[in-house]
């Protein structure tokens, strides 16, 4: 197929990468020593330099190698933005092993399956997270857990501070009942790595999970390779529109446990040698803003419900930041409203980008012009997208809707352990059935139309009907229940559950509440329960029929 978006690149940008034979862990060798001086990583004042950085890695490889972590073995990471957090992750690529990224907000339920499916041996979990894991240590295959506490790579002063904060003042509960290693000491014994696990780029990097169907979260298989190309497609997107990228500080809002943050955020920037600035927490906008104030960042990267929070804080907006430059908006495209309100007030206009954790996840980005015309923008080098009907039988013409297919280095190889599911989602020649809907302009740049199934989208994170109706299912008094996704001005998208009771059982709205975030991290957790009292509304097939629930109940909200 012609590639009609090429010849409307920026300019210098190339059409095709040459993704080589680096690994991630080669990428991390070369970058510590080439910018040993630089800042790396920094967090609520504190840095490391990129030669730090490399000596605490391989310090933690060595005691990840010493409990018997090899070189294939998976290991989850449970952690919000903190410094620890990239030493994680290169450390285990280091060995050889495999990153399983959770969201540290999780239950313990969510947790077990994720642990459970990917058999992950070992897992390295901030303390505040610690408890969710007693009862999961010594199950499967879990047999270490490495405990880090937020100060751990800071100044002693400035550690025992936060420390007595976090336990005294705030009451954290930050308790565990197991044995753990303590991840100071695993990360600065100052050891040296003498394991060589022979990595190729084909090797496995990183079981990335996402939403599925069936309401289990199924792991992307992503390669060194993938995620290697992936970097080098970026870098050859941005480096001709802004310069030489070393020179940037990127602000790590967005949780880097999801692929846009991981690749948008830390691996652009720590791989061009440039400092990235950790926000434990974007939902304390504050805290937030009093980072951007002591920061002379240049680029930030958010979901539209971020920008627009920020967008509503006094602090923000009385504050000025002048050596700001550039926006990318992921996750989920931002609003016109919100992008044109962010420009007016920063003169950056946020740039909409289209990704999936299946694709590492850069699939199209736009330029950075400041010009925002509702696009997700071009596919970037060396990759290409068509738009087939919804039977996959055709290629549709320009301006066209149907499916969005991907095909590029960057696309996952398979599932993990799904091949059913793999089989359904790439074809004989390697392309990626996205199941979103959106057409190609004339210029070859992206418009997303809609989703092929009823994913829900709430603040950036997929939320999946089929997951929240099991755990309502679950419930001993309910009888049917069904979850539809309503546009929501805070969060995007936000569900809203429908239940029909058994026989003489009765729940309030906030008993069932109470119930699903037993089983369901928060913003998985309807916004809403409301009660029926005649039957679900049904197909002919006998399917609930979710458009007949929306146009009598929710007809308002859409």
């Amino acid at each position: 197929m012609e590639k009609i978006w090429i010849k409307n690149y920026p300019a210098g940008v190339p059409a095709e990468i040459d993704v080589g034979n680096d690994t991630l862990v080669d990428l991390v060798n070369k970058i510590c020593i080439k910018y040993a001086d630089n800042k790396a990583v920094s967090c609520h004042g504190a840095s490391l330099s990129f030669a730090s950085v490399g000596e605490r890695v391989d310090s933690l490889a060595t005691s990840l190698y010493e409990m018997g972590v090899k070189k294939g073995d998976r290991v989850a990471v449970i952690m919000p933005n903190i410094m620890q957090y990239p030493i994680a992750i290169f450390a285990i690529l280091k060995i050889g092993a495999v990153v399983v990224n959770i969201n540290p907000l999780y239950t313990e339920h969510e947790m077990a399956y994720i642990l459970e499916d990917s058999g992950a041996k070992a897992a390295i979990v901030l303390n505040m997270m610690a408890r969710k894991l007693n009862n999961l240590i010594n199950k499967g295959s879990l047999e270490h857990i490495i405990v880090a506490t937020v100060p751990d790579l800071y100044p002693f002063l400035k550690r025992s501070i936060i420390n007595f904060v976090i336990k005294t003042i705030k009451h954290t509960d930050i308790s565990y009942s197991y044995k753990a290693h303590n991840f100071r000491d695993c990360a600065l014994n100052n050891k040296k790595l003498r394991y060589d696990p022979k990595l190729v780029n084909t090797d496995l990097a990183f079981i990335q999970y996402t939403g599925a169907t069936t309401g289990k979260p199924k792991g992307a298989m992503l390669s060194h390779r993938n995620i290697v190309a992936n970097i080098k497609q970026v870098h050859a997107w941005l480096s001709p529109q802004v310069g030489s990228l070393s020179n940037h500080i990127a602000i790590d809002a967005l949780p880097l446990y999801h692929i846009f943050s991981l690749t948008a955020n830390l691996f652009t920037f720590f791989f061009a040698g440039s400092e990235n600035v950790m926000v434990p927490n974007p939902r304390d906008v504050k805290d937030m803003v009093s980072i951007l104030n002591k920061s002379k960042f240049t680029v930030f990267s958010a979901l539209d419900t971020l920008y627009n929070h920020l967008l509503l804080s006094e602090e923000f907006k009385q504050n000025k930041y002048p050596y700001f430059k550039y926006s990318v908006a992921g996750g989920m495209p931002a609003r016109s409203s919100v992008a044109h309100d962010w420009y007016k007030q920063t003169g950056v206009m946020p740039s909409n980008c289209y990704g999936m954790t299946e694709a590492s996840p850069a699939v199209t980005m736009n330029p950075l012009d400041n010009t925002f015309d509702g696009s997700v923008g071009f596919p970037i080098p060396s990759t290409e997208v068509m738009i087939r009907s919804i039977d996959g039988g055709s290629i549709l013409p320009v301006n066209e809707t149907g499916i969005i297919w991907v095909h590029g280095p960057q696309v996952m190889r398979s599932y993990w352990n799904k091949p059913e599911q793999t089989a359904k989602a790439i074809d004989k020649d390697g392309w990626f059935n996205t199941e979103d809907l959106g057409y190609l302009n004339e210029q070859g740049k992206l418009f997303i139309s809609g989703r092929q199934n009823d994913m829900i989208i709430v603040s950036g994170f997929n939320v999946y009907p089929v997951e929240i109706e099991n755990a309502l299912d679950s419930i001993s008094d309910i009888k049917e229940s069904a979850v539809i996704g309503v546009k929501d001005t805070d969060t995007g998208e936000r569900s809203v559950a429908f239940v029909i009771f058994k026989s003489g059982a009765y729940m309030t709205e906030n008993e069932i509440i109470l119930e699903l975030r037993k089983q369901l991290t928060s913003y998985k957790v309807p916004r809403e329960i409301i009660i029926i009292k005649d039957d679900l509304p049904k197909t002919l097939i006998g399917k609930i029929d979710k458009v007949a629930l929306s146009k009598k109940y929710l007809e308002k909200d859409q």
